[in-house]
């Protein structure tokens, strides 16, 4: 059977699919082949599908480097789903849990094994993975390799170490957002070898593409919302300015709600859900949505407040119209806006000093004795941190992002981790054990009638209310329960948590003792004034074409304009014929049958058409008519005639 075949066979008994969207064939062949493979493809191209396809093809298990936790778990869930055998290994992670996916890892347990970047920081984990069998590395959002690119992460610079290890390992590199310096750079940083590079168009012929400067952002809301009806996400920059949007919407006769990473993980899954169902019409949101999430009706995108970055705002943007169906994204914005943004770029950039000080008060807010801590993570509010030390929120989670490019800590975002659960003991011990105790074999039977028998090889998520429902009992005596047999020893339970992290990468130094590259910095907040620039350029763009300015910054050479975005459509109105109006209405009405254009401009009077033959050409150009094969004129078939 053929490799071809073989794929086919895998995205239809898997996923359901009967073809792959453009690209993903190609792309999957040359990874099948074994080459290194370089894959661009804009938002809502399906990149996950291409390096799990062949994953499930090739003998071993595919490396997936991720950079956000979140979105690494949600992609293992849904491959659990299908049955596909996934695991992770990432920052925050029970240290028993991380040990028996890394000994299931090198027993060829996984067709897919996620990691975060900075596991490759350590040796534990590389030992691990010199005895595994792997049959390609794939790097997610590779643009994260790239200093030059929006979202620089240093941790991805030792993913070429994975190479030094495996020399003749293929390589398969994926982003959605990177211009031609960042690509090239992708392909240098990872050391790809005779690429096979594969970039999907950056133009979305479906999607109009807007932008307002103005004062009364309500007004224009309202008016977009009533014109452009289904599904819709609102972007705006602060947890604050969500809910007062949200409000607002209420109390203009909106269904409406609002999301962010602040919200508990049961608030967050409810809104997520009652959005995706259609049961919430718009979900005003922080860029802490969007990630994963795969519904392909959303009809409208407008960004509240400026973007800042081309790259972010073209990736959240392009949540809308994936169905390929007819859908809108609007930026709403105030040049008092773009000039805050620059202030914001120029503070967020901390001198060495301010650096070695929240350095030094983070080791001391986290106990973390000198020369300790590498590759420990500990629960980190920055809310309480910033009150301890009377430090600004703000600021200080800048500087320790930047403490984050020069790889000493990372922070890692609150996301949801269910409960999880993994028996500890063979099967005859816990038999023993549920001979003694009647309470544990009560809830052993029914942890294995809900999750089954890989209890005894894996960590699995379990939901506590399912075993209080079938034991008739209480959450908290489930929970309970738990935690006693965990202290027995017979089991390991992880309660559910959403609390967000701070791992020290290295162990902890005197703070006088790091080095700082302040002009990587300098060239890192130069590149983000840079990209703001680029986005300013765009949103007051007076001519031209949206959708073209951001296909040609991500490097599409002369990209045609789209014909639809609000520049495009403000041209047409003003290039239209005078008697559009009056007579395009008739013209339709007499193409109940093709007819030639002399024909049916010989049907209106004299005077009438020079007119008529110039509103003939504009409904040619616009598609509304079309010609046959014996030059008569037709109406366009389309699913909207109105």
């Amino acid at each position: 059977m053929t490799p071809a075949t073989d794929i086919h066979l895998i995205l239809n008994n898997f996923w359901g699919y009967q073809s792959f969207r453009p690209f993903q064939e190609e792309i999957i062949n040359s990874v099948v082949k074994g080459d290194d493979t370089f894959a661009v493809l804009p938002t809502g191209g399906g990149k996950s599908l291409c390096f799990q396809v062949p994953a499930l093809t090739l003998p071993g298990t595919c490396l997936v480097i991720s950079p956000l936790i979140a979105l690494m778990r949600d992609q293992i869930d849904q491959l659990r789903k299908r049955n596909v055998p996934a695991a992770g290994l990432y920052s925050g992670q029970h240290a028993d849990e991380a040990l028996l996916v890394m000994e299931n890892f090198v027993n060829e347990a996984y067709k897919l094994l996620y990691i975060s970047p900075e596991r490759l920081h350590s040796e534990r984990f590389k030992a691990y993975l010199r005895n595994a069998k792997l049959s390609f590395l794939a790097v997610d959002e590779a643009h994260c390799i790239s200093q030059w690119g929006y979202d620089f992460r240093p941790l991805y610079l030792k993913i070429k170490s994975v190479r030094d290890i495996f020399p003749d390992l293929p390589i398969m590199a994926l982003t959605a957002s990177a211009t031609p310096t960042v690509q090239k750079d992708i392909q240098d940083k990872l050391g790809l070898k005779s690429t096979h590079i594969f970039k999907g168009s950056f133009l979305r012929p479906n999607l109009s593409f807007s932008g307002f400067e103005l004062e009364n952002k309500g007004a224009k809301l309202i008016d977009i919302l009533k014109a452009v009806p289904g599904c819709a996400v609102l972007y705006v920059q602060s947890r604050k300015n969500a809910s007062t949007w949200a409000t607002w919407l209420i109390h203009n006769g909106f269904v409406a709600d609002y999301y962010h990473a602040g919200l508990s993980p049961k608030d967050r899954e409810r809104k997520q859900k009652n959005w995706i169902n259609n049961k919430t019409r718009i979900l005003v949101a922080t860029n802490a949505f969007g990630m994963g999430i795969d519904k392909g009706d959303v009809r409208l995108v407008v960004h509240l407040d400026a973007p800042t970055q081309p790259e972010a705002y073209y990736q959240e943007a392009g949540r809308a119209g994936r169905d390929t169906k007819k859908a809108y994204a609007v930026a709403l914005f105030g040049r008092q806006e773009l000039a805050e943004a620059r202030r914001r770029i120029e503070q967020h950039y901390p001198t060495a000093t301010q650096l070695r000080n929240i350095y030094e008060k983070t080791g001391i807010y986290l106990k973390l004795a000198y020369g300790s801590g590498e590759m420990t993570s500990f629960d980190f509010e920055l809310e309480q941190f910033c009150k301890t030390f009377s430090l600004h929120p703000s600021t200080t989670y800048q500087t320790l992002k930047k403490l984050e490019n020069a790889g000493y800590l990372l922070l890692s975002e609150a996301f949801l981790q269910p409960s999880r659960l993994h028996f500890t003991v063979s099967q005859s011990v816990m038999y023993d054990a549920q001979v003694r105790n009647p309470k544990t074999e009560e809830i052993i039977k029914a942890l294995l009638r809900l999750y089954g028998g890989e209890l005894y090889s894996d960590f699995l998520e379990i939901k506590e209310s399912e075993v209080a429902t079938i034991l008739k009992t209480s959450l908290e005596a489930v929970k309970e329960t738990l935690n006693a047999l965990t202290l027995q020893n017979l089991v390991l339970y992880q309660p559910q948590q959403n609390t967000p992290q701070i791992t020290f990468l290295t162990p902890r130094l005197e703070s006088k003792n790091l080095q700082l590259d302040t002009s990587l910095l300098e060239q890192l907040k130069q590149n983000e004034l840079d990209r703001l620039n680029t986005i300013e350029q765009y949103l007051l763009l007076q001519n031209g074409c949206r959708s073209a300015f951001l296909a040609a910054y991500f490097g599409e050479a002369n990209p045609p304009e789209c014909g639809i975005c609000d520049l495009c459509a403000a041209r047409k109105k003003k290039n239209q014929p005078q008697g559009l109006t009056h007579y395009k209405s008739l013209i339709v009405n007499k193409l109940t049958s093709p007819i030639s254009s002399k024909d049916l401009e010989d049907s209106f009077k004299p005077a009438e058409r020079e007119e008529v033959r110039k509103v003939i050409g504009f409904l040619l150009a616009e598609e509304i008519l079309t010609l046959n094969t014996k030059q008569q004129l037709m109406l366009v078939k389309t699913d909207h005639p109105n």
